[in-house]
């Protein structure tokens, strides 16, 4: 899990301007928490998290669903 979410740092900070000078993605301040990690508004965290959390789970899932009926 660890391991997935290193390209998503990599990325969304080049995104937000973390190894760069200026940002390519902009996000107004009165739109999110204001809450970032590094440069990365923790939204954005939470989203990945999220979206590889349930793709995990859902793999687990399937693969105890479907392995009890063979």
């Amino acid at each position: 899990f660890l391991v997935m979410l290193i390209p998503f740092f990599i990325v969304n900070g080049i995104l937000t301007g973390s190894f760069i000078e200026d940002q390519v993605v902009w996000y107004s301040d009165s739109e999110i928490i204001g809450i970032r990690l590094f440069t990365i508004p923790i939204e954005d965290t939470v989203y990945a998290f999220t979206m590889i959390l349930t793709n995990l789970v859902l793999v687990e899932y399937l693969q105890k669903k479907f392995s009890a009926i063979k």
